[in-house]
């Protein structure tokens, strides 16, 4: 009984001696990344083959060209069939992918494909072998396999008995569907500097940076030459040991500045609020809907009245969770945030992606 009262008084004591800068404290490694280990883009063009009646028509005679050439490859004639080949279930697409750092050839790798043409789905497609080049023209990885459009877009309604009934699917990806055939080989041994990019610059990162890396190896070795570069010296006696020297950098602790964001995939509706983003008094209004904050009498509107959150000041999370209920769309949700971040009552930076 003694030694559980000793160990919740000590877990008390040690957790409140902790600031709150302490508890938010992240590794350099989580805000930061070494210059040279970053994604490579990678783009590609193939066909997906096997669709239900779904793929391009003979609107897009590019499609039946890159079938031709690909099944001339497989030593099939096809000067006979010119005319006859339909491509209804096939479909032109755009293959991307990203080469991530240190991805050793025979590794796999994620792809995504989109379709070019008048295609309505994907859905039920096999992605042919396509090649991915990178911005230098070369191949780096091949992809290939069934295309999995679980998470893609649906695009509106059917308008008629062509399109498919859950809507149109012109986007997809092809799960472990790459494989690397050409490395992006990184040596760091023998190097005298290397240089930390910040994900997000920021001068008061990157000042605690230099100043934790400076504390941790009790000598000036690291120097911020911008708000997101710092140049990090690699002292003789770890020049054949640059791996271990610069896992113990990244693994030093730094409290970063924070700035208040909210990120909006348009695509899946997702919306990620940061901590303590607030709505200032502010009245915006988007078609038939109108979102007033600060003024007005608190209750539930009226029908045909405008929508009212009443408070001096609250958080967007309540924002969003009401817009939420009234059913507004995503696009509608994205221009209401914009407003109100372009009127200054929202003190947040907005990202969209998807």
């Amino acid at each position: 009984m003694k030694i559980y009262v000793w160990c919740v008084f000590a877990f008390l004591v040690l957790g409140c001696s902790l600031s709150p800068m302490d508890v938010r404290a992240e590794r350099i490694e989580d805000i930061a990344h070494v210059e040279g280990v970053t994604d490579n883009p990678l783009v590609g063009y193939g066909l997906v083959v096997g669709l239900p009646g779904t793929g391009d028509t003979k609107m897009t005679p590019f499609t039946r060209r890159t079938l031709e050439s690909a099944l001339s490859r497989l030593g099939v004639h096809t000067r006979d069939l010119d005319q006859k080949i339909r491509g209804h279930n096939i479909a032109a697409v755009v293959v991307t992918g990203r080469l991530i750092p240190f991805l050793r050839v025979g590794s796999r790798m994620n792809v995504h494909v989109a379709s070019i043409g008048d295609a309505t789905s994907l859905e039920g497609g096999t992605l042919l072998l396509a090649a991915l080049k990178g911005p230098d023209g070369k191949v780096y990885a091949t992809a290939q396999g069934p295309v999995n459009t679980d998470r893609a877009e649906r695009i509106g309604f059917p308008k008629d008995k062509k399109e498919p009934l859950g809507g149109r699917r012109t986007t997809g990806g092809v799960i472990d569907g790459g494989l690397v055939v050409r490395g992006l080989p990184i040596v760091y041994n023998g190097r005298k500097h290397l240089w930390i990019n910040l994900n997000h610059s920021s001068f008061t990162t990157a000042s605690r940076i230099v100043r934790a890396i400076n504390a941790h190896f009790q000598a000036r070795m690291a120097v911020a030459s911008d708000a997101g570069t710092i140049t990090v010296s690699i002292p003789s006696t770890d020049q054949d040991n640059v791996v271990g020297f610069m896992a113990t950098v990244l693994n030093v602790r730094v409290t970063p500045d924070s700035e208040p964001l909210v990120v909006v995939n348009q695509q899946t509706g997702t919306i990620v609020i940061s901590r303590d983003v607030s709505v200032l008094p502010c009245a915006v209004s988007q078609k038939d809907l109108t979102v007033q904050v600060g003024t007005g009498a608190p209750g539930k509107p009226s029908p045909g009245e405008p929508f009212r959150l009443v408070d001096r000041s609250v958080s967007l999370r309540q924002v969003v969770r009401a817009l939420n209920l009234l059913g507004t769309r995503t696009p509608d949700l994205i221009a209401i945030l914009e407003a109100l971040k372009e009127s200054g009552a929202l003190k947040a930076r907005i990202r969209v992606a998807g």
